[in-house]
């Protein structure tokens, strides 16, 4: 049963007709507020239909940003019937990269953009043509907090992508996930060392989980 927030949220999303004077008259910090308490007062399971817009939010992020996010994450993770473990792994590493103060960028957009990191990322434009799915967005929304929680190593921020095969062997394996190899490298920056400050690279072993949708919910990829 879905609640009455979600209601209104998809109705204005979705709807084609204009959308009230109130909702079109509000100011910006009205319209966080709103997409605060619609966040607040949903489930996961209903989280994963809100609109874009409320999930870029959630994660701190412009609804632009949050939409190259994805779809980035769309084209460099698995789709897969079970989990959406590589997704949001590959979301883990870019956020990674974004924290750690050892790597020349520090927003997810420049991160995303910085030439010859991500295949699907065009180098000229910054562009990703591909398409986002609502696997790919919820992917985002967990990795925001997997890195919050230190649920994944703060230090993983390589993987080798799909169509390419093996570990590096400069770095420590750390993961493997639908074709992805994921690996983690020492850092003694000040964020790195903040989050993990007993980090030492021969105590890495490697992570086997399942990270899965809302009970109840998908797959949704495309």
């Amino acid at each position: 049963m879905l609640s009455l927030t979600l209601i209104i949220s998809l109705i204005i999303c979705i709807t084609a007709e204009p959308v009230s004077a109130a909702i079109q008259g509000e100011s910006k910090a009205e319209r966080e507020e709103r997409y605060r308490l619609t966040w607040e007062y949903s489930t996961d399971a209903e989280r994963y239909y809100l609109p874009t817009e409320i999930k870029a939010y959630a994660c701190g992020l412009s609804k632009n940003d949050f939409i190259l996010f994805a779809k980035v994450v769309e084209g460099e993770g698995d789709d897969n019937d079970d989990n959406i473990t590589d997704k949001v792994l590959v979301a883990c590493t870019v956020l990674n990269r974004v924290n750690c103060r050892s790597w020349p960028t520090t927003t997810v957009k420049t991160t995303l953009q910085r030439p010859g990191q991500f295949t699907v990322v065009d180098k000229e434009t910054g562009e990703c043509k591909l398409a986002r799915s609502l696997d790919s967005e919820w992917a985002i929304v967990i990795a925001y907090r997997m890195v919050e929680a230190g649920e994944v190593d703060c230090h993983m921020v390589y993987y080798n992508a799909i169509g390419f095969t093996g570990y590096s062997r400069a770095f420590t394996d750390y993961a493997y996930c639908g074709g992805n190899y994921f690996s983690v490298i020492p850092c003694d920056c000040e964020s790195c060392t903040a989050r993990e400050p007993d980090w030492k690279e021969e105590d890495v072993v490697m992570v086997d989980f399942e990270i899965l949708r809302p009970e109840g919910v998908g797959p949704n990829y495309i």
